[in-house]
């Protein structure tokens, strides 16, 4: 024998709120400025007013209500992830200008994936690949630097280039 609770039926019948989701929607769409979090606001209020236990004497006044309050939760949950996804990516330089969170956690992990790269490369190449890509110098700067002929300085950061390359490759495979 099993032992599952049964939930309480719900009295309150699913069309209850129907007349009166114009203008939920309505409220919502004010207060949250965008059509598509404004149905899943006006949504989540009629799924919870059909499933109360017993219904309101307004139900319209009880399901705008509902709309307003969570329209102000979800307009301070917006806030704070806005908020914490700033402060959590200030210090990088990676995501520039940009404020999609999607695109700021893509660019991180592709740093992260060319900085596994870089460091896995040989003590001379990454010499060269950090004078060159890192500090602008040019062929010649980056030859007198580490003593070299320029076509060693060529040779070095090609076959870096060729790492790095693979390392993108297997990021966007993987």
């Amino acid at each position: 024998m099993s032992c599952t609770a049964s939930p309480v039926p719900s009295v309150v019948p699913a069309d209850l709120g129907a007349p009166h989701l114009p203008r939920a929607r309505a409220v919502a769409r004010r207060l949250l400025g965008c059509d598509h979090l404004a149905d899943d606001v006006v949504q989540e209020a009629h799924l919870a007013l059909t499933a109360l236990a017993t219904p309101p004497d307004e139900p319209r006044a009880w399901l705008v209500r509902a709309v307003v309050l969570r329209c102000r939760q979800l307009r301070r949950t917006l806030a704070r992830r806005r908020r914490h996804e700033h402060t959590a990516s200030q210090h990088c330089a990676l995501h520039a200008d940009c404020d999609n969170p999607l695109h700021v956690a893509i660019a991180h992990e592709l740093g992260e994936a060319l900085q596994r790269g870089v460091d896995a490369l040989p003590p001379e190449q990454r010499a060269a690949w950090e004078l060159f890509a890192l500090q602008a110098v040019d062929y010649a700067g980056v030859a007198e630097r580490l003593c070299l002929p320029v076509g060693t300085v060529r040779s070095r950061l090609h076959r870096a280039r060729a790492v790095l390359r693979g390392v993108l490759a297997a990021h966007q495979s993987g």
